[in-house]
């Protein structure tokens, strides 16, 4: 049961990776100087800045369990 659950949070860690990574290219294609932010309008840089944070953490957890599994 814990390792289904390790696994399972190790697989939501790599699919927030993916959304990281499609919402940047996305943001790029669209090409616009502002961006919504919980409802809020900022500047597009910053939005694509948090989301690259989001996925470098999120990539790094992914690679922490996934070293952790194999001891």
């Amino acid at each position: 049961m814990v390792k289904y659950i390790k696994m399972r949070n190790k697989n939501l860690n790599l699919f927030i990776v993916a959304f990281a990574v499609i919402t940047i290219i996305a943001n790029f294609v669209q090409n616009n100087p502002t961006s919504d932010l919980f409802g809020f309008e900022v500047n597009s840089w910053f939005v694509r800045i948090l989301w690259l944070l989001i996925g470098l953490v999120s990539y790094k957890r992914y690679k922490d369990k996934k070293e952790e599994e194999a001891n």
